[in-house]
């Protein structure tokens, strides 16, 4: 089970970057390399989708790409991937998440319940 969580997180993270690296490309020649920086902000083109890159104190201070749905958080999920880990969160309101499985890059999964 611990196997398939974290397969999730991995590929969850995967659409949302590759999702927003496609909808930069049309701003940007193919094959170039898009440089953000601590409190930059992307939206991707015809999906309403965001992610921002934010340091964050619930994780030790950690840079992170966080991305989530645009609208309303309550009852949806959002992704922060750093160096170190992939989280992925559910909002328990506009302000508040929950970490449902913290999967560290070479290492092991943890659900929270």
């Amino acid at each position: 089970m611990g196997r398939l969580v974290a397969a999730l997180v991995v590929v969850a993270a995967i659409l949302v970057v590759g999702g927003f690296a496609s909808g930069l490309g049309a701003a940007k020649t193919r094959g170039s390399t898009l440089e953000a920086r601590l409190g930059d902000t992307i939206r991707v083109v015809d999906a309403p989708i965001g992610c921002r890159i934010a340091r964050m104190r619930q994780l030790g201070g950690r840079i992170v790409v966080d991305c989530r749905r645009a609208g309303p958080l309550t009852g949806t999920y959002g992704t922060l991937v750093s160096a170190r880990e992939a989280v992925l969160v559910r909002f328990r309101s506009k302000r508040a998440a929950k970490q449902v499985v913290v999967a560290i890059h070479g290492g092991a999964t943890r659900r929270c319940t």
